[in-house]
C-alpha cells in the first residue's frame, strides 16, 4: 500500500509558492459547510459574516447540530452524508469548510478538491503524514483556493512577533521550546477503549461518523462530539490539536524545512489513545534566521514545559500555558496566539518597541482569496508542511528514547520500518480512496 500511495501522491513537501488560482467571477460566493457543530459552528459563523457569502448547503452526521445550523440558514439544502452533498448538490456551491474530526479531513477534502471546490479545512490538515502529501498534490492540480484553520496565523499577536524575530534583536536562533497545557481537563488521553456500549442516539448517524475509521461500538461521551481527539483512530492528540497553532511561528518565522530527525521522551501511546503527556525533540537544518548548526525544537504537552533551567534566567514571572519560546544568541522571544509577544529577559530590551498589532480575519482572508482579492496565508502548500511536522511527532511517540532519522523525499524513516508504517492510513472496507487503496 505504501508504494502505491507514494506513487500516487508524489514526494515533494517544500513549502513553495502556491500555483495560480482559478478565481471565481464577480458573483457572490456560494458556500457549503461540512461539520456544523463545535468548531464548525465557529467556522460557519465567521465565513457567513463576510458580506459576499451565501450559505447554500449544510451537512452534519448529527441531526441536532444540523437543525441548529439550518435555523440560521433556512434556504440552505441539508445533508447527513457529505458524499451525497457533493454528488447531488455540487453545482450549488463553490466553496466548503471541512470542520469534522481529524480522521475525516483527508477523505472529504480530497473529494472536494477533485470536484473543484475551494476548501477551508480545520487543523491538522490530516490525521497521517501520507494523507497530507496526498492533499497537497491534489490541491496543486486543482487550482482552487485553500486555507487551514489556524486563525492565529492571521491574528494580531503573530503579526507583532514576526518582525521582532526577523529584526535579529535576539540574534540567530539555536533552540525553540513549544508547550501546551492540553490535554489535561480538555479530553481524555492515556485511556483504554470502553468495554461497554450504549445505544446510538437517534440523532446520530454513527456509521457515517466512523467513516474511514475501523468499526467499533458507540459509547456515550467517549467519542462524539469532542472526546475523540485523544483516540488514535479519530484524532491526533494534544500535539495534533495544538501543535499547528503553537509550532506555527517556529516553522513560519524561521523558514524551517522538513525535520532531519526526531526523538520522543515519556510514555508511549497505548493501543487506543495518546499518552497523558509527551516531549518530542526535532532537529532542523540551518536557515537564514538560525545559527550555523541549525536548531532543535522541543514540543511539550500534558502540563510539561521548557525546563526551569531555561525559564528562570529569562526572569519569567508568569509562564503561559501555551507558548512558543525562541532562544537566540542575544536573548529570547516568547509568543502565543493568545498573548502579546515578550522579549526576554525584559531588562535587556528596554527601549525596543513592540510593533502595533495587525492581522486579518483568517476566514475572510480565504473568502477574499476565492474572489481574487487576496492570497491565503495558510494555504495547503504551507499547511501540509506544518501538519507533517506535527504528525511526525505523533509517530515518534511510539518509540520513546529512539532517534528516528527522517527521509522526507522517500516518506520514510529508513532505519525504522515500524515507524514508517504509522505514516499511512488504513481505510476500512467501503471507504477506500484512490490515493489509498486497501492492500
Amino acid at each position: 500500500m505504501r508504494g502505491t500511495a507514494a506513487t500516487a501522491i508524489g514526494l515533494s513537501t517544500a513549502a513553495c509558492s502556491a500555483p495560480g488560482y482559478r478565481i471565481l467571477p464577480a458573483q457572490r460566493l456560494r458556500h457549503g459547510s461540512i461539520g456544523v457543530g463545535g468548531i464548525g459552528r465557529l467556522d460557519l459563523a465567521q465565513i457567513r459574516s463576510h458580506p459576499l457569502v451565501d450559505v447554500v448547503a449544510l451537512c452534519d452526521v448529527d441531526a441536532s447540530k444540523l437543525s441548529a445550523a439550518a435555523a440560521g440558514a433556512p434556504r440552505a439544502a441539508t445533508f447527513r452524508d457529505w458524499r451525497r452533498m457533493i454528488t447531488e448538490a455540487g453545482d450549488m456551491f463553490d466553496s466548503v469548510n471541512v470542520s469534522v474530526p481529524d480522521h475525516m479531513h483527508a477523505p472529504i477534502t480530497l473529494a472536494l478538491l477533485r470536484a473543484g471546490k475551494h476548501v477551508y479545512c480545520q487543523k491538522p490538515l490530516t490525521r497521517t503524514v501520507a494523507e497530507s502529501r496526498a492533499v497537497l498534490e491534489v490541491s496543486r492540480a486543482s487550482g482552487v483556493v485553500t486555507q487551514m484553520g489556524i486563525q492565529g496565523h492571521s491574528g494580531p499577536t503573530y503579526s507583532q512577533a514576526l518582525p521582532l524575530l526577523r529584526s535579529g534583536v535576539i540574534g540567530p536562533v539555536h533552540t525553540v521550546h513549544v508547550w501546551s497545557d492540553r490535554p489535561k481537563g480538555w479530553w481524555p488521553q492515556g485511556v483504554e477503549r470502553p468495554s461497554d456500549t450504549d445505544p446510538v442516539p437517534e440523532s446520530l448517524e454513527w456509521d457515517l461518523w466512523l467513516g474511514v475509521a475501523p468499526e467499533r461500538a458507540f459509547k456515550e461521551g467517549m467519542y462524539h462530539p469532542f472526546s475523540w481527539r485523544g483516540r488514535q483512530d479519530f484524532g491526533t492528540g494534544a500535539q495534533g490539536d495544538m501543535g499547528c497553532h503553537l509550532m506555527d511561528p517556529a516553522v513560519w518565522f524561521l523558514g524551517l524545512g522538513a525535520p532531519l530527525w526526531l526523538r520522543s521522551e515519556g510514555p508511549a501511546p497505548n493501543d487506543e489513545s495518546y499518552p497523558l503527556w509527551s516531549t518530542v525533540t526535532c532537529g532542523f537544518a540551518r536557515t537564514p534566521f538560525t545559527g550555523p548548526d541549525g536548531i532543535q525544537l522541543t514540543w511539550y504537552d500534558g502540563g510539561k514545559r521548557a525546563p526551569d533551567a531555561v525559564l528562570e534566567p529569562l526572569g519569567l514571572e508568569n509562564v503561559w500555558g501555551n507558548a512558543c519560546l525562541f532562544l537566540g544568541s542575544e536573548g529570547a522571544l516568547m509568543t502565543s496566539p493568545y498573548n502579546a509577544p515578550l522579549l526576554l529577559p525584559q531588562g535587556r530590551f528596554v527601549g525596543v518597541e513592540t510593533p502595533r498589532p495587525g492581522g486579518r480575519n483568517h476566514w475572510h482572508e480565504w473568502v477574499d482569496a476565492c474572489r481574487g482579492w487576496a492570497r491565503p496565508s495558510a494555504g495547503f502548500e504551507y499547511a501540509a508542511h506544518l501538519s507533517e511536522i506535527v504528525l511526525l511527532g505523533n509517530a515518534a511517540l511510539h518509540f520513546p528514547g529512539e532517534r528516528l532519522e527522517w527521509d522526507s523525499k522517500r516518506l520514510a524513516f529508513p532505519s525504522h520500518p515500524s515507524a514508517s508504517d504509522l505514516l499511512y492510513p488504513d481505510y476500512r472496507s467501503g471507504w477506500c480512496d484512490p490515493a489509498f487503496p486497501r492492500a
